[in-house]
């Protein structure tokens, strides 16, 4: 009974201390495979907020010619608008 004991215990001690040995080799530190993905990643999301905010830039470049676009057109209607009532007044002297 002694000797089954200690057979028991010591592949109890044997496994706890193999299961020891197996999670210690898992550790929390990246592997140079992953930090190499994690440098590209971050080269990656560089490129990405740079290309946002020259797209950002050209947004409101856009916006600007737009506005000044729109401005002519109000102006053009004017001007339409105002020729057209010189002429019928010239028409009515």
């Amino acid at each position: 009974m002694k000797k089954l004991r200690k057979s028991v215990v010591l592949v109890c001690a044997t496994a706890i201390m193999g299961a020891g040995a197996v999670l210690s080799g898992c550790t929390s530190y990246a592997t140079p495979e992953q930090l190499a993905r994690i440098a590209e990643l971050e080269r990656e999301i560089t490129a990405l907020e740079s290309a946002i905010q020259t797209k950002q830039s050209q947004i409101g470049t856009l916006d600007r010619q737009i506005s000044a676009q729109e401005a002519k057109l109000e102006q053009c209607a004017k001007d339409k608008e105002l020729v057209k009532q010189r002429l019928a007044n010239w028409k009515g002297n």
